[in-house]
């Protein structure tokens, strides 16, 4: 057969050329985007990596959402932090980022206060968009969702900031169906949740305090909300009943005191069928389980291995889950300080508020576990 009767062209069409050549830009692509998104979680979790800031939003005089565009976002049905280095002083803090506003937010938003003096602090504020911020992690914390097990109610106490792990945590709960939530928030002004500050004269607060007033319900329609009850507003349209959200604002006199925490915890009122009670629930024995035994949890670590595992005996293992972040004082005043052991932070016995309120209502030690972020 003669060379010019072959069917093979010298030449390949350029249309196959192409073809082929899309075909090996997408192999390459998904290849590089497979190694990427695996690399923060996984091979870069004990080094610092680079991630640029996008966007600064003031909510108050003090305090601003920093957001970055990380590598990654990793996606955990439990909590986690990440750590963030101040590179001109080599020291390197944990911050919890907020929950994503939607599914497809490849950013990450971290709710931060300016502390007068303190070296982190001072570096943020200075970080402008573009600028680089160095992460590390994610650090796993509590799994929630294995603690919580089989029951359905979580309620969490958060002071200023405190409210970034505590708007995680409800998020990681109430995906879950039958499920419900308490958010009480405390903040010192209400700059925190408006956007404009009214201002008062000095004998209204003094009036209020003698009124003793209450903590307030946040509801879906704020008046020129600031952009942390954006967020909270956008979470409760979500959840709609199965979430309650009440803010305490130090300024106008509103603190939440030992009533507010037991009608939380224990509703005065039966609850709905789709919430089932704690009697619903056979009793379950949850001596020695590093999940449920709140005595053993005074010396763990938030940040506690992933591989812990129940061991409670019955199968309707779990408990509802009272949560308390914020300042050292805060989360000391409500349920007791945590304890420095062998250069690691722990949970701590617990004490304050909450250990009062279990004194005078036992349910509350059987029925529900205590953790502090």
């Amino acid at each position: 057969m003669s060379p010019s009767s072959t069917a093979v062209p010298s030449n390949p069409p350029r249309l196959v050329l192409a073809a082929a050549a899309a075909a090996l830009a997408a192999v390459l692509s998904a290849a590089a985007y497979n190694h990427h998104s695996v690399s923060w979680p996984d091979r870069d979790r004990d080094r610092f990596v680079r991630a640029p800031v996008t966007a600064r939003e003031p909510v108050s005089p003090s305090s601003t959402i920093l957001t970055v565009a990380p590598p990654v976002i990793p996606c955990h049905g439990r909590l986690w932090t990440v750590e963030f280095k101040q590179p001109e002083v080599q020291i390197a803090r944990h911050y919890t980022p907020l929950p994503p506003c939607g599914t497809d937010d490849n950013r990450l938003r971290f709710y931060l206060r300016h502390v007068e003096g303190g070296e982190m602090s001072a570096y943020l504020t200075r970080l402008s968009v573009g600028d680089d911020l160095w992460l590390r992690g994610p650090h796993l914390g509590f799994d929630i969702s294995r603690r919580l097990g089989c029951r359905k109610r979580l309620v969490l106490l958060a002071g200023g900031t405190g409210l970034a792990p505590a708007m995680q945590a409800a998020v990681a709960v109430l995906d879950k169906p039958d499920t419900s939530a308490i958010l009480l928030w405390a903040v010192r002004r209400p700059d925190e949740i408006r956007s404009t500050r009214s201002s008062h004269p000095w004998w209204r607060k003094n009036l209020l305090l003698l009124h003793s007033p209450t903590p307030s319900e946040l509801g879906t329609q704020l008046e020129e909300p600031s952009s942390i009850a954006v967020q909270l507003s956008q979470m409760k349209a979500r959840y709609g009943s199965r979430l309650h959200i009440r803010i305490a604002i130090d300024e106008d006199g509103s603190i939440f005191r030992d009533e507010d925490i037991r009608r939380a915890l224990l509703p005065p009122s039966p609850p709905t069928p789709s919430f089932p009670s704690s009697s619903a629930f056979p009793a379950s024995d949850s001596t020695d389980c590093q999940c449920h035994d709140q005595a053993l949890h005074a010396s763990a670590s938030e940040f506690d291995p992933p591989n812990d595992s129940c061991r409670c005996p019955s199968s309707a293992a779990g408990k509802n889950l009272f949560i308390v972040s914020g300042p050292d004082g805060f989360v000391s005043h409500y349920a007791g300080p945590k304890i420095w052991s062998g250069g690691t932070l722990t949970q701590g016995s617990l004490g304050g508020v909450i250990a009062r309120l279990q004194r005078r209502y036992p349910s509350l030690a059987r029925d529900w576990l205590v953790l502090k972020l």
